[in-house]
Order: structure tokens, then sequence, then C-alpha cells
């Protein structure tokens, strides 16, 4: 492939004049940030181009569409709701809303819609989109995300209608929880605003959200995201969003605007990841439990025999009691009202009907359907949804170990179940994002799936929440709850992590701009938390192994002191400031942060390390590894505390002894110091606690707490996945966008075969390897515009441009 020597990127109108140029620059990245005196109009279409030129005078380009959203332009709808939607508290139906339009075929016609909690729109009885599950979870008061559809094929020439259901979601959240959803200072009735605009050859038509809209009754009749649905298909209201409708309808009544900015959703929507049948059945009672053979978060869609007014009832979990029936009870102690992830169907015909909920989604692995039919239903009557927000697939690991294998595909599944909008904390008793949780999960899912524009979502949610002073609540959004505790430096790391893992897998710089100040704020607010440095207020290392229930019984039960590892969170986020301050050019601001980093580090050194024992605080796994993690350690401490870690290990028969914060520390300590066959080892150890113990219990995703009980799944023990990239496939990134990349394969790990692949900005890198008679073959790809390292046991470093190489080594 010829080298690029230079490029140009350009804006044109779609159909039309050019916009904005780059014009031509020199190199091979192509990476470029567009001046805000590219002056994109509002609700119009362009397309870029990209152009490039090799240095043997050849020459390429790629182009792509792409539309502008309202840009701030006001919007000429108003928020509406149901006719009879007055008290927030009597709204547990979904309200249906229509209006019947006249229009010439249009050119263009583009739907932008907000509906609060979460809508489904249609348009002549046609679906628009296949997203489920919006307007994304924010803080409603704040911030709304209003979506945008292209909705040209399917408004027709002259009589057409458009119809919204409107669900309660977290907008109009119910439920009696600790979490105090139901006092949410945004709560409201649902309400929809949207703008359909039709462009044909005489200009621009909107039809807004107004007072021509009618409020008409529909079958869910019952709908709340911790509950589940009630359908009532006798209730159906045929032709209810087809043009034509004349049966009774009420005016819509105009309802308080939200007061949040209204801001475009672009990250990727939710969508049906993947569709699961049922594997086995078994009656337990009076009821049959359908088995999906995966754990997941989503939707099941049914299909329901008997006469009109048969009456399904529905409930999800997944876990089981020991006598096969359906367990909720470990999972909905936090839940106050109403039923549990139940969904309740009533037939409206004698045919067979197939549905599925619309404004909820469950964690499930099992399917409880209690039925009024004799006959069960079929395993070919119910398919599972798999729900998540539709971020490309981009890292690929794959080795010739099934347990690796197996905590591989764990820790991925997780991830998949609990992005919903926001990054939950497990799919099935909270619904919530911990904020720690996501910290600890941002750096494998980077390498796993494209999921930089989710991040940037929920940081803007972390921002939004983030107090004046600095303090930040444990889950965002948060209706209010988590600000006063369970919160503290351990728990607000991804302030400075989710940011810095954006930019170095991007290299979009703009991301820590966007996050600088607050870090600030964080950082400010640490500092007036400590005392001589020290700080104390945080979770501590959550569940490490433990025997006995969990809920708050036994996960406070870890080695690692709250002191040590608060203070080494507030002295990460202080360089991350430091580090981020360079790179913005505060100058400044960078020399208070390095003094303050260093008086940080050297009150760590001070109150936690006995350097003639060469023993951190607590003498545990998670303490010393954090010693060596964030850099505490001088250089010549650094073997004897790597031995004693590894000493810690063994006197636990090689099993691990960390909870979610050791579990970060001692992951990556063993693999920078070449400790990656002890670090597998402890993994795969064949009894608990270990990962391995997970799937012989038959789990296939992570699981909260390491004896089975909790939640079983939770992603927060899912960084083991960036391990296997970083240490076991050896692909690190040492600059951002993987400019620059360190490849480091563990060959002589005792695994004989590794794939490990990951598509970045630049291309897809590679490092895999197989060990054969004469060696070990190893395959090399690095991407143009890129340069790579390649370390192996006992040999020179590799410079490698970009290509594709093949070595054998011994």
């Amino acid at each position: 492939m010829e080298e690029q020597k230079q490029f140009c990127v350009e804006i044109n109108r779609e159909g039309g004049e050019t916009v904005w140029s780059s014009d031509w620059r020199e190199g091979a990245d192509n990476s470029i940030e567009v001046p805000d005196t590219c002056a994109l109009e509002a609700c119009t279409q362009y397309r870029w181009r990209l152009k490039v030129l090799g240095q043997n005078g050849g020459a390429d380009s790629a182009e792509a569409a792409f539309s502008t959203g309202k840009r701030g332009t006001p919007w000429k709808g108003i928020w509406i709701t149901g006719a009879e939607c007055t008290k927030p508290d009597e709204v547990k139906q979904a309200v249906y809303v229509r209006r019947a339009f006249c229009a010439s075929k249009p050119r263009r016609a583009v739907l932008y819609i907000a509906g609060l909690g979460y809508f489904q729109a249609s348009i002549n009885g046609r679906r628009v989109g296949d997203d489920y599950l919006s307007t994304a979870y924010t803080a409603y008061d704040k911030r709304v995300l209003y979506r945008a559809y292209d909705v040209t094929e399917l408004v027709e020439e002259g009589e057409n209608a458009i119809g919204v259901v409107l669900g309660n979601g977290f907008y109009n959240c119910f439920t009696k929880d600790p979490w105090q959803t139901a006092t949410a200072p945004w709560r409201a009735v649902p309400k929809l605003l949207c703008e359909l605009q039709l462009d044909g050859p005489d200009g621009r038509e909107v039809i807004a959200s107004d007072a021509r809209w009618d409020s008409v009754p529909g079958p869910i009749q019952f709908n709340g995201i911790r509950h589940g649905e009630v359908y009532d298909a006798r209730l159906e209201n045929p032709g209810w969003d087809l043009p034509g409708y004349a049966n009774a309808a009420q005016p819509v009544r105009q309802t308080l605007d939200p007061g949040a900015l209204l801001q475009l959703m672009e990250m990727e929507p939710i969508r049906v990841r993947q569709k699961y049948s049922p594997v086995r059945r078994w009656k337990s009672g009076d009821v049959w439990i359908y088995d999906i053979g995966q754990d997941i978060s989503g939707i099941a869609n049914i299909t329901f025999y008997g006469p009109r007014g048969s009456t399904y009832s529905i409930r999800y979990s997944d876990r089981l009691n020991d006598d096969g029936s359906l367990n909720l009870d470990s999972l909905n102690s936090f839940i106050e009202n109403y039923c549990f992830q139940t969904d309740t169907y009533t037939k409206g015909t004698d045919a067979p009907e197939t549905w599925h909920a619309s404004f909820a989604y469950y964690g499930m692995q099992y399917i409880e359907v209690t039925s009024p039919q004799e006959e069960p239903l079929g395993l070919e009557d119910i398919e599972a949804w798999a729900l998540c927000n539709d971020f490309e697939d981009r890292g690929v690991f794959r080795t010739s170990d099934a347990v690796i294998n197996g905590v591989q595909h764990m820790a991925v599944s997780s991830v998949t179940a609990c992005c919903l909008n926001t990054m939950a904390s497990d799919t099935v008793r909270e619904k919530s994002s911990w904020t720690g949780d996501t910290g600890l999960t941002c750096e494998q899912m980077l390498y796993n799936f494209g999921a930089e524009q989710f991040f940037v979502k929920w940081m803007q949610d972390l921002r939004d929440s983030q107090r004046p002073g600095g303090g930040m609540p444990c889950i965002v959004p948060s209706p209010g709850w988590g600000y006063n505790s369970i919160t503290g430096p351990d728990w607000c790391n991804p302030m400075y992590e989710v940011p810095w893992d954006v930019y170095m897998a991007t290299g979009d710089i703009r991301v820590l701009a966007e996050n600088y100040d607050a870090l600030l704020r964080h950082c400010a607010y640490m500092r007036a938390m400590a005392v001589d440095e020290i700080v104390k207020y945080g979770l501590g290392d959550w569940c490490a192994p433990f025997d006995g229930p969990s809920l708050y019984v036994n996960m406070t039960k870890f080695k690692c002191p709250v002191e040590v590892s608060d203070t080494a969170f507030r002295y990460a986020a202080v360089c991350a400031a430091e580090r981020w301050a360079g790179l913005l050019g505060r100058s400044q601001d960078e020399a208070c942060l390095h003094a303050e980093a260093e008086s940080i580090r050297a009150a760590f050194r001070k109150h936690f390390y006995d350097k003639q024992k060469n023993h951190v605080a607590g003498d545990c796994q998670s303490s010393t590894a954090m010693m060596l993690y964030y850099g505490f350690a001088e250089h010549d401490e650094i073997p004897g505390l790597v031995q004693r870690l590894s000493e810690l290990i063994d006197a636990k028969n090689g099993h691990l002894d960390f909870g979610v914060l050791g579990m970060k520390s001692v992951l990556n300590v063993l693999g920078q110091y070449g400790l990656v066959k002890k670090a597998l080892q402890m993994i795969a150890a064949p009894d608990y606690p270990s990962y391995r113990y997970w799937l012989d219990q038959g789990a296939t995703t992570l699981w909260e707490c390491w004896n089975g009980n909790g939640s079983h799944c939770h992603h927060m023990f899912s960084d083991v996945s960036a391990f296997f990239y970083k240490y076991v496939g050896g692909i690190l990134p040492m600059a951002p966008g993987y400019r620059e990349i360190l490849l480091r394969p563990a060959i002589n790990c005792g695994i004989a075969e590794v794939e490990c692949r990951v598509k970045t900005v630049l291309g897809t890198v590679e490092c895999s390897y197989i060990a054969q008679e004469d060696g070990v073959a190893i395959h090399i790809a690095v991407p143009h515009g890129a340069t790579a390292t390649l370390v192996l046991p006992h040999e020179t470093n590799r410079v490698l441009a970009p290509g594709t190489y093949d070595f054998l080594t011994h």
C-alpha cells in the first residue's frame, strides 16, 4: 500500500457548494478539528470528503453524509401531554397522542423529537426508527437529548398522520426505593416536544407539537422502568396513528417545559444486539420457566394463545432458587411498591398474538410464564431480545484456553447487558449508573467497542451532577441521592479515568478540555477534605472475597484501608490534572498541581509505607499493588514490592484477594512487571475465589460478589478484559490515538495460541501468536500513521513502521 503524503478534508452542502476546506496538509494523520468559523446551518444535510495523495503520486478519496441538528435555533413546537395527565403519581399508563396533516411528498423529511421519559413514534402506522428506550436517561432538569430521524420514506403525498406513545421511564419513575427516584427534582408527567420538517419544492413546512394534537386511549395500562408493563390488547385502538382516524379523542394539554438544555443525542441509540431462543423449559409449581442460556438485559417477544381475555403473567430474573423456581427475592429488596420485573398481557382476539414491552427492560436469563392455557408455550414462542447501545465491535481477543475465553465472554457480555443509554451497574436490581464502576470498566470497553460517544455522553451526565464546590454523587444521573455517603476519591475516579481513556483511544484532546474544569473542582473538593494530605471518606475496596450474604452485610470486609485507596485515587486525580494542564497549555495550573501531587505522594509514603518491612498499610494484595500502580514507590523499591505482592498471592494459594479497586491495580502491576502467568493462574484458579469459579457455577456474565451472592450481572470486575488485551495479547497505546504502540505479547504465559487485534482510529492493530515445535510464530499489523515497538523476551526491541510482519521467536 502506498504511504500517504498529504490529505485534505472538505465539507460540502448536499448537492451544492463547498462550505469549508482544510487545504492540503502533510502527513498521514487524517484527524482534524473543524474550526468554529465553519458556520454550519441548523437542520441541514452536508457531505464531508477526505482526499489523500500518496508518496508516489497516487490519489484516493472517501466521503460520507451528515446532518446538523437544531444548533440552538428555537423550536416551533411546545411541550404537550395527554388530556388527563395532570399529576405524576396518577400517570401509570402510557400516553398516546396523534396529529393528522396534509403534505406534498417531501424531498426530505426529518423528525426532531424528545419524549419524556420514553417515546415510540410512528408515521402512517409505520414505526419511526429501530431503536428502543429513547429519550436517553439524563438529569432531565438540566439536559434533554432529542433524537433526529430521517423519515422521508414514511411521509406520503396527501393525508398523513403522526402518532407518539410516551412511557414513564426514569422521568416519571414512581418507584419507592433508596435512590430517591420518586422524588427526583425533574419528575413530572410524560411529555412530548417535536418538529417534523418537510422539505419540498416550495420550501420547508413544519408539523410541530402544539394544541392541534389529539390525545387518544391505548392498551398500555401500566409502565414502570423498575416494574414492567400491563398490556390489554382488548383496548387497542386500530388506526389511531393512521390518517382518517375518527374515534373519540380529546385535545392535548400544554405542559411545563422541563427547563433543560435541549441537545442532539450523538451517541449510538439502543437497538437489539442479539436474539436468543430458550434452550430448555421446566415446570415449577403452576408456572413454566424458560432458560435462554445467556444472562442479558432486554425484552421478550412472546406469542400468546387462547381466547380473547386470556391473561398471561411474565416475570424475569437471572437467578433461580435451589428448587428451580424463579428467584426475585434477592434482587427486589430495594423496591417497596408495585411489582418487580413483571409483565401482564391480556389477549384481544382469539388468534395468536405476539407482543413485547415497550417502556421497560429486564435483566434475565430465566423467563417465568404463568399461563391460562393447559399447554405451555413452546420454546419457539419466546424470543429474548438483548438490548444495548449500538456501538461497533472493535476488539477481538481469543485464545486456545477455554477458561480465558470464558472470562472474556463474561466481561463483554456484562458490559453489553449494562449499556442502556447509561452505564447501569447491573441489569436487575438497580439499573443505576454507579460512577466508580464506570471508571473501572471504561478502558476495557474502548478495547472491545467503539464506545467513545457513549462515554462523552456519560461524562456530560457526570459534569451535570457535580455540585459547584466539586462534590459528586456515587450514581449519575442522580435524582438527589448519593452525595453525602458512599462516594469519595475512589468512586469519583471516572472524572479523570474516562476522559483519559477516551483521549488515548481517539487522540481527540477536546474530551480533556471539556472535563478539565470539572476535574479541578473535584481536586479542590478532595483538598478541602484532606487532613495532612490524607483523605478517608470513600467506599473502599468494595466486594473483596467474603463469606455469607451480601448487600452491605459483608461487602466492606476488605483488607485495604480506605485511607490508602482514597489517597491513592486522590493522587491519581491530581497527577491527571497536572498532565492535562500541560497538554492544554495551562502552565500555572500545571506547576501548582505538580507541587500538590508531590505533597500527597510524600504523605502517602510517610503514613502507609514501612520501608524496613517492605509493607504497605493493610499488607494485602490491593494496598501493595496500589503503591506500585499509582507511582508511590521509588525505583529501587519496586522489585521488593513486586516480590511482596507475589508472596501475598502465594499466601492465598494463588488466589485473588481483592475487591474492585484492587483488581485494577493488582492485574496491571502483574502485567507491567512480567508476572502475566501468575495473574492468569489467579484468574483461572479452579476454586473460590476466582473468575473461573464463576464460570464453573454456570455464569455467562460477571457477578457482583465472588461467592455468588448479589447480582449475577455486574460489570465492575470487567477490567480483566483490558488485562488480556494489554498484557496477554500485548497491545498498549503509548500515545493518543494509537500513534505509538507498545506490542508486548506474553508468549511465555502458558497459552499456546492468542488472537488479539483492535480496530483503532488509524486502522487495525494486531498482535497474535501461536506456539509451534520450532518456536512461537508471531503476526503483527501496524496501521498507517502509527509506529510500534515490539518487545519480546531475551530479544532486542524492534521498532516497526506501518505494515504487517511475521516473526518466529524462541
